[in-house]
């Protein structure tokens, strides 16, 4: 059963007003937005609950990336092309979907605006609009980025090509990098770490290669994932795991790697050696979220979207939820995670749905 709603200062009732604003062009009950694997799972419980005869959808893209098995692409050879789909498979029919990309959001007249200034009003908003890499943060890294040995599984293109230096590596300095942000994926890097250690094995360079994770923020060898990793550290002897240490650029020509190093009160660089060198880049939600006034302001979880932790509903705005990688609460950012959370929102729109008919 949902919980009670609570109290808010800024808690509009379902209403189609405008607040006296140019009128939207279309409204709904329910808009999404985003239609990765939190928004699909989102709109997928509404339809089985009956309740997307009322939805919009905004997502721009027209294809369904699975992202989780371009770990896969990148350490076993999958096909890229395995791992995309048509999203006109994965969104429910009674679902109206408008390809256009959000610009704005306006959570004090219930309105959403396109990059091709579309306004859609909404009486509850889901927003699932996932975060995103930032790859320029690392100077020197875009243009370098499947090249001197700097690779990535974090991206479509990206990870077929990490497959390839991964499974030509003839050893060395294998490097597996972790940033300071949130990260998507879960235990992503470390299973990559683990199944390119494996894989040397198999072709025989594996004692030839000695292993490095680098660690930006020590809170990520805590949970079960890294748990895990220290247990089974018998499995890779020879892991050397730096805490502290944030990539921030890259040397190519050289093959070097260059660390902010954070000890306590105190901040250093450090550059390390590699033959090759594997990068989660950091990441952050769109920034439209901040700009909307719907995220934290300040703060480790600036930027992501500011809801209750049990609840996912909005501390300011109790018709606004959110669900995926773009909230902000602790814990792993994971594709199950996503499912169990769409469940958690959907029971609280039918909740209010059946309140305000």
């Amino acid at each position: 059963m949902a919980a009670p709603d609570p109290p808010s200062s800024k808690s509009p009732e379902p209403t189609n007003s405008n607040g006296g604003s140019t009128p939207p062009e279309t409204s709904s009950a329910i808009v999404v937005l985003g239609a990765g694997e939190a928004g699909t799972a989102v709109l997928h419980t509404l339809n089985d609950a009956g309740l997307a005869g009322d939805v919009t959808l905004i997502e721009p893209s027209s294809y369904h990336y699975e992202q989780p098995k371009w770990v896969k692409v990148g350490t076993a050879g999958m096909k890229k092309e395995d791992t995309r789909s048509s999203k006109h498979a994965t969104i429910p029919t009674p679902v109206t979907w408008i390809r256009e990309r959000v610009a704005e959001i306006d959570p004090d007249v219930q309105t959403v605006t396109t990059d091709d200034d579309t306004t859609i009003g909404y009486d509850h908003l889901v927003v699932a609009l996932g975060i995103e890499t930032l790859w320029e943060r690392i100077r020197d890294l875009r243009p370098n980025l499947g090249t001197h040995g700097i690779c990535s599984v974090y991206g479509y293109s990206q990870a077929e090509k990490a497959w390839e230096m991964i499974r030509d590596f003839p050893g060395g300095r294998a490097i597996f990098t972790i940033p300071s942000t949130p990260h998507k994926g879960g235990s992503a890097p470390w299973l990559v770490l683990r199944r390119a250690a494996s894989l040397w094995r198999e072709h025989g360079v594996r004692d030839q290669t000695t292993l490095f994770l680098a660690v930006a923020d020590p809170a990520h060898l805590k949970g079960d994932t890294f748990e895990e990793l220290l247990r089974h550290r018998d499995d890779e002897d020879d892991l050397h795991v730096y805490t502290g240490y944030d990539l921030v650029n890259v040397r190519p020509e050289a093959h070097e790697a260059v660390f902010s190093v954070q000890k306590g009160a105190s901040t250093s660089r450090n550059v390390l050696p590699y033959d090759l060198l594997h990068i989660v880049p950091p990441m952050r939600p769109p920034a439209l979220l901040e700009q909307s006034g719907l995220a934290y302001r300040d703060g480790a979880m600036r930027g992501y979207l500011e809801v209750h932790p049990e609840s996912l509903q909005h501390k300011r705005f109790s018709n606004v939820f959110g669900v995926g990688d773009a909230l902000g609460i602790k814990g792993v950012k994971t594709g199950e995670r996503a499912q169990e959370q769409a469940c958690t929102v959907v029971q609280a729109l039918e909740h209010r749905l059946s309140k305000h008919p």
